[in-house]
């Protein structure tokens, strides 16, 4: 039997809440699209957009559209960006990349941690021929299919590409 009174009940519940998430969420992209040089900020990915935007300003650089295989080009380099919040389980594996090799492969990997209130961890940037080199972009398979590839940065091991640490 479907419980729809109770199922509605949580929704009102929260309503309130949720339109004040929706509005922060919609300001804050505002305010973010004045350092987007023009790319379109898209769907709801405040953490990707974050580590966006930091990388390009790290770097002095320009956010690309999302037709290139990177996220923006500073000195003749190009920077895609893989950005995580928190510290839950999983925290330091990358979401899937479509392609790692070809002319249109990236210069670095700038993979960004951000602490659960969106401040700064730690950013690491890594060479994209080393880490193809060395096999640290390993296959992702969903039932036994290939889809793309994933990176995880190793905490102690990958402390030589560290370029920010703001732990305490």
């Amino acid at each position: 039997m479907l419980n729809i009174s109770e199922l509605n009940k949580i929704e009102n519940e929260f309503q309130t809440m949720f339109n004040e998430l929706q509005s922060l969420n919609t300001k804050i992209k505002k305010e973010l699209e004045n350092y987007s040089d023009d790319k379109v900020l898209k769907g709801d990915e405040l953490v990707g957009w974050l580590g966006e935007i930091y990388g390009k300003i790290l770097f002095g650089g320009t956010l690309v559209n999302d037709s290139f295989e990177h996220d923006f080009e500073a000195y003749n380099s190009k920077y895609s960006v893989k950005t995580r919040k928190g510290f839950r389980n999983g925290w330091t594996k990358t979401s899937l990349i479509r392609k790692i090799h070809g002319g249109e492969s990236p210069t670095y990997l700038l993979f960004v941690h951000l602490n659960d209130d969106f401040s700064i961890d730690r950013i690491w940037k890594f060479n994209w021929t080393d880490l193809v080199k060395e096999n640290r972009l390993r296959e992702k398979t969903v039932r036994d299919v290939m889809i793309g590839w994933q990176f995880s940065v190793r905490d102690q091991k990958d402390k030589k590409h560290l370029i920010i640490d703001n732990r305490k």
